[in-house]
């Protein structure tokens, strides 16, 4: 499925992460120039990140999805190929991500942190992007849904066909935009008042509070494991939910004992 050009066919989905990828270096560049730093190590910085977060990203796959491998095929370059070619988990690449981030802070001596300030907001656009592939191509798709803004798909090799759809996925890319404005304005409230921000730390919150809410209607998310009613993005939420409190009440008690010394 995609766009047909001549004899050359494009995937909706790979055109998709190619226009995520234009649209996060377009911020980035703005959001480099608006801080004064240098694109150059954005670029760098993208690169790790970008490589960490493809890694991540199929290993969860693989990890979630193991009942549904058939290993007997491994061996087979074909089953393998559409194996690796496809299914990737965005907490997986998230993670990856982080320790690509980590990786080049060390690797290449750059103030890794202070980038990550700056740019944040570049990760919720490109998934924002990348989402309306899933919507073109039909994966991640919701429960069934007979109200406003449902969809239909009449060919899909993931989705069923014929049968109204929540529009889960374009809910998570709207979703998604919200967040990066939400963090590109508050980053600009931060750089104007002279403090550090704390680009990360809500990023995190607010991806994982909406994407806990998301699941509930996500019509696919038994296949990657539940416990105790919830699905794996559901439990890995809560505990980057639970990681982002902890962080900052231990900011705030460092930070209230250097005070007072």
């Amino acid at each position: 499925m995609g766009i047909e050009i001549g004899s050359i066919m494009i995937p909706w989905y790979g055109l998709f992460i190619v226009l995520g990828i234009a649209a996060g270096a377009v911020l980035g560049y703005f959001l480099m120039r608006r801080n004064h730093m240098e694109f150059d190590d954005f670029i760098q910085i993208a690169c790790f990140v970008g490589l960490g977060a493809m890694i991540g990203a199929k290993l969860l796959y693989l990890i979630v999805s193991w009942r549904s491998i058939d290993l007997s095929r491994i061996t087979d370059l074909e089953y393998l190929n559409a194996l690796m070619g496809g299914g990737f988990v965005f907490y997986g690449g998230l993670i990856g991500g982080l320790f690509g981030l980590y990786l080049c802070g060390k690797i290449l001596h750059i103030p890794v942190l202070d980038y990550e300030r700056a740019a944040i907001p570049v990760i919720p656009l490109v998934h924002a992007v990348g989402r309306m592939g899933c919507a073109f191509v039909g994966c991640c798709y919701g429960v069934p849904y007979d109200g406003p803004g449902a969809i239909v798909y009449t060919e899909s090799i993931v989705a069923p066909t014929g049968v109204p759809l929540f529009p889960v996925q374009a809910a998570e890319a709207a979703g998604n935009l919200v967040i990066a404005a939400v963090l590109c304005m508050y980053g600009e409230i931060c750089r104007r008042n002279g403090r550090k921000a704390q680009s990360l730390q809500l990023y995190l919150a607010m991806y994982a509070v909406f994407r806990f809410v998301l699941e509930f209607v996500r019509y696919y998310y038994s296949e990657r494991g539940i416990l105790l009613g919830l699905s794996t993005s559901q439990w890995i939420s809560l505990v980057i939910c639970a990681g982002v409190v902890l962080t900052e009440m231990f900011l705030h008690k460092r930070m209230v004992s250097q005070r007072g010394k």
